[in-house]
């Protein structure tokens, strides 16, 4: 604690010279022997006055550990905040990819029945027009997608035409123009399968083969022979607009296709007897995997942790018992950093500890409901935008004054119970029992390629900034002592004394005074009442810079209920804080208090011992 040690007054000696007497004396007697040399002096006596050095508030906060203090002073305005921050394990987002094992296809077959010839040697036809191959895809157990309206795939099929039972024939030929459609059963809506050619496989086939929509359409006449297989292969690229009961349901994925042959075969003509074939249409189709996906998810989302902001170093002119910090807008600010590619609304809970104890009534942020404007919604990665990987939020006690910046993905929300964290000064505050779910809206998101989980990462930080301005409910108490008074009150009894001084106020607080007679221990004096009147104003005054301190005349009036006042040093003064009539500004390290004309004036007369 600082003691506002006074500037030296001036001798006893001086004060009371006027009343010496002068009187035959026999130099050659010992006074201290054979006479009382305690004498009364009656009428009031005044100590000339002294006073205190210009104070700053940043000596009143007197810190132990500045760089570590949860009360720090702006670097540039020397304005005072409570200021503390704390980073939390990153956790995770994990969303898991989705593969479908590659289906058994049964082949189709059509019967072909040429047409007979008119001429000998002359090709005759068959429409294939009944023909459809079912492949059916199907996936259970999937987490963390829960429906699919479209999805980029990897996947292959090789589409396959072959022909036997011939009667007559040694090769069939499928006509320019034939075409094999992929659709998925009871389809509602076109191109719902995006497919291409897949070159890897096929040498030349930009030559023989045309994609329109989603049908293979023949450049070329192609031809098979008895025996042989003309096969198409495919690279499957997109899959959307599922008709009911396909796509992801309940955990589960399914999709039909039909691979759906029509056109005309031709085959050469004989002079007679029946000319006719079976035509086998089939599919060897390889593992199925979502790459990239639109539609619902409900990932897995780790625990999001942060530690407790610990508060350490607080000044006694914050930290007493008695203190009641209606401080004006604190604010407590959120950033989540994530690669997430989803929106995930956030509820918690910020718990404050003092002697060990938590508080019972936890100030419950964000809300269930992600279109309240209370809700704090982690925003997904803003794609094309350099740097903004990360949501932040302020919560205050009052409105900041600020729109919120959608661009920038910062946003601010009123928690009037925010103050009550620091109404008096905590041990630590905490941010617990944090639920993470994502938003019920579509998304694309890249999942897995080889149909692994994709982890992405949370990264959460909060921070304490509470600037030291204050409301009308603030109760601040303050202890402090003026004191060396002894050296000019030695040997001095009296019964009462009037201390009176004048306050030079920078500081844009209200302050009441309470005062305790002290000895030159520090203790109590007893039976000693002391009386105060007046109060210190509040200013508002940079020490050795702008403003106007205010002055404020107060008087201390000491008054014995049993017997004299001796060893008295001093006065411990408290100063009880509070906004009446103070103007509404932060406080700042560089504000200042000073005491002066500080003078003592005893009344009733003193008693004096010369021995």
């Amino acid at each position: 604690m600082r003691k506002l040690n006074l500037t030296k007054a001036a001798l006893w000696c001086t004060a009371i010279s006027p009343l010496i007497l002068t009187a035959c004396v026999d130099d050659s007697y010992d006074l201290s022997k054979d006479i009382d040399m305690t004498i009364t002096v009656g009428g009031n006596l005044g100590i000339p006055g002294g006073g205190t050095e210009e104070f700053t508030l940043e000596d009143i906060m007197d810190l132990d550990d500045p760089d570590n203090s949860i009360l720090q002073a702006d670097p540039v305005t020397g304005e005072y905040s409570l200021l503390k921050s704390e980073t939390g394990t990153p956790s995770s987002i994990d969303i898991e990819g989705v593969q479908v094992n590659a289906p058994r296809v049964d082949e189709t077959y059509e019967i072909l029945n040429f047409t007979s010839p008119t001429v000998i040697g002359q090709e005759v036809e068959a429409e294939v027009s009944e023909m459809s191959v079912e492949v059916n895809f199907e996936k259970t157990d999937i987490k963390n997608v829960t429906s699919v309206s479209s999805a980029t795939v990897k996947g292959t099929a090789d589409l396959t035409l072959r022909f036997s039972n011939a009667t007559n024939i040694n090769s069939i030929t499928l006509k320019e123009g034939f075409k094999v459609k992929l659709e998925l059963q009871e389809e509602t809506k076109p191109n719902t399968i995006q497919f291409d050619l897949n070159d890897e496989w096929l040498t030349n086939a930009r030559n023989l083969y045309a994609i329109d929509g989603q049908t293979i359409i023949f450049s070329q006449d192609q031809t098979i022979y008895n025996g042989g297989i003309l096969t198409i292969p495919i690279r499957f690229e997109q899959i959307g607009n599922f008709p009911r009961g396909q796509g992801l349901e309940n955990g589960t994925f399914r999709m039909h296709v039909n691979v759906i042959p029509r056109g005309i075969i031709t085959t050469p003509g004989l002079s007679s007897g029946n000319i006719r074939a079976t035509l086998w249409t089939g599919a060897n189709v390889s593992d199925f995997v979502l790459t990239e996906v639109r539609g619902y998810f409900a990932p897995e989302i780790g625990d999001i942790t942060v530690d407790p902001v610990t508060i350490e170093d607080v000044p006694d002119f914050l930290n007493e018992s008695g203190n009641q910090l209606d401080i004006k807008n604190p604010c407590i600010k959120l950033v989540f950093k994530s690669d997430a590619p989803i929106n995930v609304n956030l509820q918690g809970k910020l718990i404050r500890t003092k002697d060990g104890q938590e508080d019972i009534n936890a100030i419950t942020i964000g809300d269930p409901n992600p279109d309240s404007e209370n809700a704090i919604i982690l925003r997904h990665k803003r794609e094309g935008v350099e740097g903004l990987d990360s949501t932040t939020y302020y919560l205050s006690r009052e409105s900041m004054g600020r729109p919120d910046d959608e661009e920038k993905q910062i946003y601010y929300i009123e928690v009037p119970r925010i103050g009550e964290l620091i109404s008096n000064i905590p041990d630590e505050i905490k941010l617990e029992d944090v639920t993470a779910e994502a938003l019920n809206e579509e998304y694309t998101i890249a999942l897995d390629e080889n149909g692994n989980v994709t982890t992405y990462t949370v990264e959460p930080k909060y921070e304490l900034n509470a600037p030291l301005q204050f409301g009308p409910e603030l109760r601040i108490e303050y202890n402090d002592t003026i004191n060396d008074w002894q050296s000019d009150l030695e040997d001095i009894t009296f019964k009462q004394a009037v201390v009176e001084m004048t306050a030079l106020n920078g500081i844009p607080l209200n302050f009441g005074i309470e005062a305790t007679a002290i000895d030159v221990n520090g203790d109590d004096i007893p039976n000693v009442k002391a009386e105060v009147e007046g109060n210190i104003k509040p200013g508002n005054k940079i020490k050795g810079g702008e403003g106007t301190a205010t002055e404020s005349p107060i008087t201390v009036r000491l008054r014995s209920e049993s017997g004299n006042i001796e060893n008295l040093d001093g006065l411990r003064i408290k100063l009880i804080g509070n906004t009446e009539g103070a103007a509404d500004a932060v406080l700042n390290k560089n504000m200042s208090l000073q005491l002066t004309n500080i003078r003592i004036r005893i009344e009733g007369g003193v008693t004096m011992d010369l021995n």
